[in-house]
């Protein structure tokens, strides 16, 4: 019986880890800062939900709960925003991952849900 040696195939070109491989990772990362924005506006939604069922409306309005709310869906905002920008620029550059849809989708919806309440729901 023989021993066979394996060597390397002639002929084939490495993988890159060059600008690709940067381009996966800010896709990564957009995708985790989406993830993250999504998890504070559902604190701040939780918050508000407690405080409302606790003591009404008057719970949340005028003391820290109102601005732990609003300071965490104001983060929830922002984190969302620099996701988006990210993610739009991965794009720019042509990435395909399913996950992209998060970043791109999570700004636009706390966008409505502002503009909408604004106009709406809030005086």
């Amino acid at each position: 019986m023989s021993s066979m040696t394996v060597g390397p195939i002639s002929g084939q070109t490495p993988i890159p880890a060059g600008p690709a491989h940067v381009h996966a990772q800010m896709a990564r990362w957009s995708v985790r800062l989406a993830e993250a924005a999504a998890v504070i506006v559902a604190f701040a939604f939780a918050v508000f939900g407690v405080a409302y069922l606790i003591g009404g409306m008057e719970a949340s309005e005028d003391n820290w709960v109102g601005f732990l709310i609003v300071a965490s869906f104001f983060g929830g905002f922002l984190t969302s925003v620099t996701a988006f920008v990210m993610a739009v620029a991965v794009k720019v550059k042509h990435e395909r991952w399913t996950l992209l849809w998060l970043p791109l989708s999570v700004f636009p919806a706390l966008l409505a849900f502002l503009v909408l309440g604004e106009a709406f729901w809030w005086e």
